[in-house]
């Protein structure tokens, strides 16, 4: 399979999944989302699932680098009262001034970036004092327990068919690098994709004038 095979796979995959994903993040993105507004950025917004949670967001930027999500988001755009920013592009660059937005968005993204580290320092730089970052990611899960050998098992052709998609990511720590005083909660959520069912979900504050 090409990688614009994987890529559209991937679209439309995550398009007609969209049910599910409310289904199950729902009502964590509800409470999440309630905590972030003014100027916002979504580092990997897909096909823009989280558009509907933006209720009191009137200024939101997104960035995503795949061609094939940004025509579902492009779609739904049209359709949003949000004043919205589409940027193709990737979240270890981020395009953005320092000290930029009020508050970052990731969910499910930093298991297929390439760099954990560099995003969040990008993320960390561009939120303005006080600013805060947001997040819900899947995450390896304890060792020796079964979801942790299924991970083991699948974790190749997981990584190779989501397009980068690391199943076994100790998230968390390299979040606390970043925001040493993050709330960060354990879920694991009870759904057929085993392989991704533990979670951390939380935020992080940017301290003002830290690095």
């Amino acid at each position: 399979m090409t990688c614009r095979c994987k890529s559209r796979f991937n679209a439309v995959f995550m398009k007609n999944l969209e049910w599910y994903m409310k289904n199950v993040y729902g009502k964590h993105k509800i409470e999440l989302f309630n905590r972030i507004g003014g100027k916002v950025l979504e580092i990997g917004a897909g096909t823009g699932i989280n558009l509907d949670y933006y209720k009191k967001v009137k200024d939101l930027t997104v960035i995503e680098p795949s061609k094939e999500m940004l025509e579902y988001l492009k779609d739904k755009a049209v359709r949003s009262d949000i004043k919205l920013h589409i940027i193709e592009g990737v979240g270890e660059k981020l395009p953005f001034e320092d000290n930029s937005f009020d508050a970052v968005v990731s969910t499910l993204v930093l298991c297929s970036v390439k760099s954990q580290s560099k995003v969040l320092r990008e993320i960390k730089r561009v939120l303005k004092p006080g600013g805060i970052f947001v997040f819900i990611e899947h995450v390896v899960a304890p060792e020796g327990s079964f979801t942790y050998s299924v991970q083991n098992i699948l974790q190749p052709a997981w990584k190779w068919l989501f397009e980068g998609c690391d199943i076994k990511r100790d998230t968390a720590s390299v979040i606390r690098r970043y925001f040493p005083d993050a709330y960060i909660k354990n879920v694991r959520f009870k759904s057929p994709f085993i392989p991704v069912n533990y979670h951390i979900v939380g935020y992080g504050i940017k301290k003002d004038h830290s690095a």
